[in-house]
């Protein structure tokens, strides 16, 4: 036979573990099932002191303590052990009301298979062998006590072995079919379960694959509207200053001829930036070059000497930390990296009087953090998921396509890490970021 759960396990664990279907509705079954036996017990009760039948009354209120005791552990969230404790409570009390009612041929015992049935439902088939040897042993002694005269039934009718056989044959074939009708009702219900939870996982990552195409639609949109603006930019400044060469070459005026083609020059430099960013972009989640180990410092220098000219033309000071560990990447791209976010913080220092950036490390929550720092103008915390979007850019009066953070997110996330900013309006900006140090599974 497969192995299901509850089937193999020890009957402590069993018995202290949770029961299958909702919990809830079992409870509240359970209760209800419980305060209709104290019901049906407590007028049996009075019924029988009314008779002066006093023994009898004593044994019934002692079968009301173990219902009373099943009900006090469901209402503080167990069921297994009570709803066992209610089923031998229960059959316990069906053999008494069969002793003193007609013995082995009382219709109480007919109550047997139904605990049998319920108590397997709900507990799975571990605990049916018990109680059908349980109940087996209980009419074993409405025969063969009646038999030898240890009590004497109503009725007048004498139990004879036959009686026994066939009760016994009786509940061991119910007891057979349960366990194994429980037992496929329980293999199927975890195999729906499973199906069901599987469909939820795919459900759940069609959706994910929707909003992701919704937001690749929304960055195809914004970069068509962007670089047929920043293409176009360029394009009407060319237009227009060979329009003014033409008629300065014309006119003999040489400085001005010297001044349009400058201009021309920085309108098609402008365009080459633009096409160079379009070509990163379409380089994203690639790594360009074999990883490998590297210091993160030598990563740092390399990065400040490509930005060494901005720093100097917009009076920046560059603090870097020390202690750097050696990391494992694509070296050509973390320097872009640190390039894209010293260039960034340089753009929007603002008036900063004494404008700052600080590139360091450190450990939080145990975990290597690497970060660039700067006491510009800082951004707005409702802005902090928006800078990493492609094509956002915060102040649209600013050069670029807007993806340099884009890019920086995506090429640290190929490498295995996360990025994310903490500032304040008028606070400066922190981007904190992680990096393997080793190699990339």
């Amino acid at each position: 036979m497969e192995n299901r759960p509850g089937y193999n396990e020890p009957l402590s664990s069993y018995l202290r573990r949770r029961t299958y279907g909702n919990e809830e509705q079992v409870a509240k079954i359970m209760r209800w099932v419980a305060f209709s036996s104290l019901f049906v017990l407590l007028v049996l009760g009075i019924n029988l002191l009314f008779k002066g039948k006093y023994t009898e009354t004593v044994a019934i209120l002692i079968g009301i303590v173990p219902i009373i005791t099943s009900l006090i552990m469901i209402n503080r969230g167990m069921l297994s052990l009570p709803i066992t404790l209610f089923a031998i409570s229960a059959i316990i009390l069906l053999t008494y009301i069969s002793a003193i009612g007609n013995g082995i041929h009382d219709v109480a015992i007919m109550a047997y298979p139904i605990i049998l049935i319920v108590t397997g439902l709900i507990l799975k088939g571990k605990i049916l062998p018990y109680l059908t040897g349980f109940i087996i042993l209980c009419l074993s002694w409405l025969v063969f006590a009646d038999i030898l005269g240890f009590y004497h039934p109503n009725g007048g009718l004498i139990a004879q072995a036959d009686d026994f056989l066939f009760a016994s044959a009786i509940i061991l074939i119910t007891s057979n079919a349960v366990y194994l009708l429980v037992g496929y009702i329980h293999h199927n219900l975890t195999l729906a379960r499973e199906e069901i939870e599987e469909r939820e996982k795919a459900e759940m990552a069609r959706e994910e694959l929707v909003q992701q195409l919704k937001l690749k639609n929304q960055e195809l949109d914004r970069f068509a509207i962007t670089v047929s603006h920043d293409l176009k930019t360029p394009l009407i400044t060319i237009t227009g200053y060979l329009g003014y060469l033409e008629r300065d070459a014309i006119a003999g005026d040489k400085d001005r001829v010297r001044k349009d083609i400058e201009h021309i020059n920085e309108a098609a430099k402008n365009m080459g930036k633009l096409v160079d960013e379009i070509l990163d972009l379409s380089r994203i989640g690639r790594i360009m070059n074999p990883p490998r180990e590297v210091s993160f410092e030598e990563i740092v220098e390399e990065a400040l000497k490509a930005a060494s000219g901005l720093f100097k033309a917009k009076q920046v000071k560059v603090k870097v930390g020390s202690g750097f560990p050696v990391i494992y990447c694509d070296f050509a791209r973390i320097v872009q990296v640190i390039q894209n976010l010293v260039t960034n913080a340089v753009k929007f220092m603002g008036e900063q009087a004494e404008p700052l950036i600080e590139i360091g490390s450190e450990v939080k929550s145990g975990e290597r953090v690497f970060f660039v720092r700067d006491n510009g103008v800082g951004i707005d915390p409702k802005y902090h998921e928006q800078v990493f979007g492609l094509f956002n850019k915060l102040n649209a009066k600013t050069d670029g396509l807007g993806i340099g953070l884009g890019i920086v997110k995506r090429i640290i996330e190929v490498h295995e890490g996360r990025i994310w900013v903490e500032s304040e309006l008028g606070k400066g900006a922190s981007f904190y970021f992680t990096l393997p140090d080793k190699p990339l599974v």
